[in-house]
């Protein structure tokens, strides 16, 4: 979780919904910040990764061209490349999928964050591709087969399972 607070102190964040709505009008699109949650207090439902669902008459090329300008962006990706590049199910995936750069983080409206929980405290989030790298540690060595596949790729945080289940030897 990368720090995502301003020179003053003061949440780092692009309130996207606000910005599309700006440009296509109220429910024309729709921002959805998957790390909402009721335990809001250390990342205020901000993240760096969000999903656009195109509601209305603009198209997902359009609301793209209207995300890339933004300082603070790292990626704006069309489903099937999100989808692709980040092994997301193409079934629950929205139109567009917007990443922020490491210091940054997305919310949707600004009128639908409280962020007084955040008061005297830096933010600090995930979500976005820099926070993508997390040790993938296991308490007894993989097995030959395991070793192989473990070369042959970049691992996965949900494949730790499979790992410790499957690949150690017991």
């Amino acid at each position: 979780m990368n720090d995502k607070s301003n020179a003053q102190g003061k949440p780092n964040v692009i309130w996207l919904q606000d910005i599309l709505d700006a440009k296509f009008g109220k429910g024309d699109t729709r921002v959805i910040c998957p790390i909402t949650d009721a335990f809001v207090g250390h990342h205020g439902a901000l993240g760096g990764f969000v999903r656009v669902w195109c509601t209305g008459k603009a198209m997902p090329r359009q609301v793209m061209d209207v995300i890339k300008g933004l300082d603070g962006i790292e990626s704006v990706l069309d489903k099937e490349t999100a989808c692709k590049v980040h092994d997301l199910p193409p079934d629950r995936e929205a139109d567009v999928v917007v990443i922020s750069t490491a210091d940054v983080c997305i919310g949707g409206a600004e009128a639908a964050h409280d962020l007084s929980g955040l008061e005297g405290h830096r933010l600090r989030t995930h979500g976005g591709v820099s926070e993508a790298r997390v040790p993938f540690i296991l308490s007894a060595p993989l097995n030959d087969e395991y070793k192989l596949k473990a070369g042959a790729a970049t691992l996965k945080s949900y494949q730790i399972f499979e790992y410790a289940l499957n690949g150690t030897q017991h």
